[in-house]
């Protein structure tokens, strides 16, 4: 059984009110409508079993605009919750909350659990600037921790962008160094002493955090987190989406456990126009990890299973 929890979808009426979401995609080849058959095909193809829909939407809060922003979560969250209303044991969902405006995001939260029943939250690193560590959301840490469900965190372009844009830089270091910027600084803020039951992943393995944990563990700066960092970068999850080689993520497995690993494709961002080239490349690695086949299935299935609570069968 495989779980893809790095799975990426962008509904047609969410791109029509979103044009530069695929204007501005790096490839050059901008995003088309998610169709079920479509996808579902895909993953029949590589065998995976169930994927968890999210959508990257890191420029939701970019414009500043309150009503737009919870309009496109909710065209978001309902498309989402229809796919696995009507294919329950391949398609799971991550909600995506507008952070504009704390009474916004709990409502919608309270919406898509108690009514779309979808399986977790994904928001981007960083909110149009801001980070997650801010005073402003501590209501959402609250509420989060309180419904049990993971938030997956995405990369997104930062306000220093345009210093990396020569080479689309942006996406191949910027990205994963704001991920290990967010994560770091959720860690360093004392999120997980205040909530300590919180069910977080990163991206792309943590982009740099799992290659440099004893540099992390630095307690400059009035670092406010109660122990040593790399405790709590231990009891965050990771996902596979890279493309990863085999010994990166073999690392991640020796510095955190297997037990922190999840199966994430990055689908569909493969490049050359091959929007499932980072299936096979991912698969690949798999086969090739040099961990016990207990592991790998941790890896593939048992991890999210357990995360998300999703029924056996």
């Amino acid at each position: 059984m495989i779980i893809d929890t790095h799975f990426h979808a962008f509904p047609g009426k969410y791109l029509e009110r979103v044009p530069e979401q695929s204007a501005n995609d790096p490839r050059g080849a901008g995003f088309h409508a998610f169709n079920h058959r479509e996808y579902l095909d895909v993953i029949d193809r590589y065998g995976v079993d169930i994927g968890v829909l999210s959508n990257t939407g890191g420029r939701i809060e970019q414009s500043g605009d309150r009503t737009r922003a919870l309009e496109l979560c909710k065209i978001l969250n309902d498309e989402f919750a229809d796919a696995h209303a009507k294919h329950p044991r391949r398609f799971k969902a991550f909600a995506r909350l507008p952070m504009l405006d704390m009474d916004d995001a709990l409502r919608e939260m309270e919406r898509c659990y108690g009514v779309l029943g979808m399986h977790g939250v994904m928001l981007p690193t960083n909110l149009a600037g801001k980070y997650l560590d801010e005073p402003f959301y501590e209501p959402f840490w609250q509420a989060l921790a309180g419904a049990g469900k993971p938030l997956f965190l995405h990369p997104a372009n930062a306000p220093c962008q345009a210093n990396w844009n020569r080479f689309s830089l942006h996406q191949k270091i910027l990205w994963p160094t704001d991920t290990t910027l967010a994560v770091s600084r959720i860690v360093y803020s004392g999120v997980f002493d205040r909530h300590p039951d919180l069910k977080l992943i990163a991206a792309h393995l943590g982009g740099m955090i799992l290659v440099y944990p004893d540099r992390l563990n630095w307690r400059e700066g009035k670092v406010e987190c109660k122990l040593a960092p790399e405790n709590y970068f231990k009891r965050i999850y990771y996902d596979t989406a890279g493309p990863i080689r085999a010994a990166f993520i073999k690392l991640a497995c020796d510095t955190v456990g297997a037990e922190q690993i999840l199966f994430g494709s990055d689908y569909p961002h493969g490049r050359g126009g091959r929007d499932d080239q980072f299936f096979p490349m991912t698969l690949q690695a798999m086969d090739e990890l040099d961990i016990s086949r207990e592991d790998k299935e941790k890896i593939y299935y048992r991890n999210a299973k357990r995360l998300f609570a999703f029924a056996e069968g």
